[in-house]
């Protein structure tokens, strides 16, 4: 990885400091949605828990489409929010992408709209997906069973804010470091295809 053209200048003199998230960005609970999810054209589309995958990715092509939508704006998620699964473990982020139309976010997720003058929200992403944000998890997350993050805790999160050119370097950069993840994991696949192809021709010929 070519860590020289990611923004290094960003980095330097860049001081940090720790907010509360509540001081950065807004928080709303989703929508107590209670009917059966109806699949197809009609209605409104919405994000449910399962809907951020284990890698804090929010896939639009997967969501479904609900008949029953809330008319509070706060429900609503928008590109460049960031939705957060708040309950079972681990607890995940994930940046809402380009989207053409209303996100409605259901309970109990939780929707985060960032201050942009001040938060990169792919950089909040990053610090709530690792190790800062397991941390906290793991020590105020709720419930035996099925823990849970409340909107309160998440509120309370202490979040360390290098300059808006700092979290935009750190947030190109494990972008980068997936990318060369996804490279070398293909590489590696097809690798043991031709393996396994050239064992199979062996065993053939035999």
């Amino acid at each position: 990885m070519d860590f020289e053209n990611v923004s290094k200048n960003a980095f330097n003199a860049s001081k940090s400091h720790v907010v509360l998230l509540r001081d950065v960005a807004q928080l709303s609970v989703g929508y107590p949605f209670r009917n059966t999810c109806v699949p197809g054209e009609s209605g409104t589309l919405a994000c449910f828990l399962r809907d951020v995958d284990d890698s804090g990715e929010l896939n639009l092509q997967n969501l479904k489409r609900v008949e029953d939508a809330s008319k509070n704006e706060s429900h609503f998620a928008a590109e460049g929010d960031v939705v957060f699964r708040s309950r079972g473990t681990p607890f995940l982020a994930a940046v809402v992408p380009e989207i053409t139309e209303k996100l409605m976010v259901v309970a109990p997720m939780i929707r985060i709209r960032v201050d942009r003058e001040l938060v990169s929200p792919e950089y909040l992403v990053w610090y709530i997906n690792g190790t800062y944000g397991a941390a906290y998890f793991k020590e105020f997350a709720t419930g035996s069973g099925i823990p849970l993050v409340s909107k309160g805790v998440l509120e309370q999160l202490p979040v360390k804010l290098p300059s808006l050119n700092a979290q935009r370097a750190i947030a190109d950069l494990v972008k980068l470091g997936r990318k060369e993840h996804e490279i070398l994991a293909e590489i590696v696949r097809q690798k043991n295809l031709i393996l396994e192809t050239e064992i199979s021709n062996y065993l053939e010929s035999l």
